[in-house]
């Protein structure tokens, strides 16, 4: 089935309300439907929608409300096959409610939960008077790739209606994977659908849904979203294994199948440190089979290594495969954002969103991004409002939000017009915060909007917060550094400063924090070394020649200041103070002429600062022209009356 027609299908039967009880023959399912019975065979996705609907049932106790599935009937009593994590947590002697097809509240029987071996999976029983149908187990031996598969549960935001959603199989593999989620599919499904069925295209149990996949931030350049849009569920296999008394285990451990290797890829995907191993697995699935989501994991892994033009090669691939596939337009839109390819990025991400139908919101929120680096402020914000239209309960959205305004004050001159912006960016972060109050990132950034408001107390309060929940952001070492400096507490910003470095000792912005206090506080020979370190991170920093140049000057180092100084000149010979930092170099190593000519090429570039015309008169008096000196320092007097 193509995914354009199973999309149609969803729209049109992706909710089904609960209405009157569904009873036993309304189906053409007996009154005798056990697991040895004939399997009822669906026409089209309606009848299979009808059949999820007659057996779907909601679970709701102490923890996280999901769906399960009634699957044998022994007199009064039913049981239902559920996935283990929806009532791990169900204590002994609480109440566990499980809600029928016909709206009625059954509680659990006391003790009767059981997980099947160690996967995702669990049996429960429930007595009623009530005759309901049951599930007709099918045969996960003869579910293949790109075979329609269906997945039906009730969502957290409408529990009272049942999501059915059509989709397509990925992989089913025969290896053990970790929590048994051997099944892969790509359903639209949402919260409170895990432990709901799967069934194949006769309205048979082929599986329960484990889990969808959740949305992950990943901490590069650009901080971009990826999802690869494949849920996991654990085959019905296991709980065969369990009906006949037999140790609950996977059949193989040998990998060596497509769906083995893109099965335990994705059991890797999105987990840093694995992409090496991910590239591995799937470059073995792809020699077997090709695959829109083979490509599309090994070109995330690609990303995340920093391989953007490897990783667009091969989601480019995944998109020739598949020209639906919203996520690798998604990735793809990254990888190119990554390589200040800004247009690119937007293309991929703008044809994401048309494809996505408005109902994903990363597009949106990494579109924002690209639209900061257009100068496009007002369309990144339209972007970001919209994808917290979609998902107004994901913290990292708001996040963006408020970085994204927090970057369009910084060209702002301080104004009511700012102040009022800055309270907004607070705000966006103080939402993110009361979702997520693990969010480092968002005290990170409340901070730095707290400290342009002047708020310093506050903004360390958050920046102690941001690093007490991560301690390994230098990032937030260096703001919290930079700070304690402006307020005065020096010893505490070496010290934050210093931690900034350990963590990375290649942020040259952190050496000329720690090397601009140090010459505050006179220690020369500490700030050159780390002017210097910053000259061996980035031979180009002008500021770091200029700065240690200005230290050996100090120190009365002069010729090794008149070296840096040229040095700041070659990579920038459009600075006047470079210029006239070396004619005072040269003034005082008495190279008279020398220092006339740079004080000369200072004034050309900049006619206005009146402490190059005392610097040249001083210069030509050395000279003796005294006349010239003269005029000089009028026009320094000049220049000061006008500053006034």
């Amino acid at each position: 089935m193509s995914r354009r027609l199973t999309c149609a299908i969803a729209v049109a039967i992706s909710f089904l309300p609960l209405g009157e009880p569904l009873l036993l023959g309304t189906l053409g399912i007996t009154a005798a439907t056990l697991l040895q019975q004939t399997p009822v065979l669906a026409e089209d996705a309606s009848a299979v929608a009808r059949i999820a609907k007659s057996i779907t049932v909601r679970i709701e106790g102490a923890g996280s409300p999901g769906s399960g599935v009634l699957v044998e009937k022994d007199g009064n009593r039913y049981t239902v096959l559920t996935a283990w994590h929806v009532v791990s947590g169900n204590r002994p002697g609480e109440e566990l409610a499980i809600f029928t097809p016909d709206g009625q509240e059954h509680q659990l029987e006391q003790g009767s939960i059981q997980r099947l071996g160690e996967v995702d999976m669990a049996v429960l029983t429930v007595s009623s008077s009530g005759a309901y149908e049951v599930a007709s187990i099918g045969d996960i031996k003869k579910v293949k790739y790109d075979d329609p598969i269906y997945v039906a549960g009730f969502p957290l935001n409408n529990s009272q209606t049942l999501l059915f959603e059509p989709g397509e199989v990925v992989a089913n593999a025969q290896v053990g994977i970790e929590q048994g989620y051997q099944l892969l599919y790509n359903n639209k499904t949402r919260p409170g659908v895990n432990g709901g069925l799967l069934l194949n295209s006769q309205g048979e149990l082929v599986g329960i849904h484990g889990q969808g996949e959740a949305d992950i931030k990943i901490n590069k350049k650009e901080g971009y979203v990826i999802k690869a849009g494949v849920n996991q569920g654990i085959p019905i296999s296991y709980y065969w294994q369990y009906k006949d008394g037999k140790g609950v285990a996977p059949k193989s451990s040998l990998i060596i199948s497509f769906d083995d290797y893109l099965a335990q890829a994705k059991s890797l995907s999105f987990e840093r440190g694995n992409e090496h191993e991910l590239i591995n697995l799937v470059s073995k699935a792809l020699a077997i089979q090709a695959s829109s989501l083979g490509y599309f994991y090994r070109g995330y892994a690609k990303d995340e290594l920093g391989d953007y033009q490897g990783a667009i090669s091969d989601l480019n691939k995944s998109i020739e495969i598949d020209d639906n596939n919203v996520y690798a337009f998604n990735i793809r839109g990254g990888s190119k954002l990554s390589l200040d390819d800004y247009q690119g990025a937007l293309s991929d991400f703008t044809k994401a969103i048309e494809i996505s139908d408005d109902s994903y919101y990363a597009p949106y929120a990494n579109r924002g991004r690209v639209k900061v680096n257009l100068d496009n402020t007002e369309g990144a914000i339209d972007d970001l409002n919209k994808a917290i239209q979609i998902n107004p309960t994901y913290d990292l959205l708001y996040e963006v939000r408020a970085r994204i305004r927090y970057i369009s004050t910084l060209t702002i001159p301080p104004s009511l017009r700012l102040t009022k912006l800055l309270k907004k960016v607070v705000d966006d972060y103080d939402v993110a915060i009361s979702i997520n109050a693990q969010n480092s990132n968002a005290y990170a950034g409340r901070g730095n909007a707290k400290k342009s408001l002047g708020d310093h107390e506050g903004a360390i309060a958050d920046y102690t917060k941001a690093i007490e929940l991560d301690s390994q952001s230098a990032y937030t070492y260096l703001n919290r550094g930079r700070l304690n400096s402006k307020l005065g507490d020096y010893q505490g910003a070496l010290d934050d400063l210093n931690k900034a470095i350990d963590i990375n000792p290649k942020d040259e912005y952190a050496y000329q924090q720690r090397g601009e206090i140090y010459m505050e506080l006179e220690q020369y020979n500490s700030a050159i070394k780390d002017f210097s370190q910053i000259i061996q991170i980035n031979p180009k920093s002008e500021f770091a020649y200029n700065m240690r140049g200005i230290a050996r000057l100090y120190l009365k180092d002069y010729k090794a200041a008149f070296i840096d100084y040229g040095k700041a000149i070659s990579i920038n010979p459009a600075n006047e103070y470079s210029y006239q930092r070396r004619a005072s170099t040269s003034y005082a190593l008495e190279d008279y002429k020398t220092a006339l000519e740079d004080i000369d090429n200072a004034i050309r570039l900049d006619p206005s600062i009146s402490v190059f015309y005392k610097l040249r008169g001083d210069i030509k008096i050395k000279l003796d022209d005294t006349e010239g000196a003269i005029s000089d320092y009028n026009k320094a007097v000049e220049l000061n009356k006008d500053n006034d």
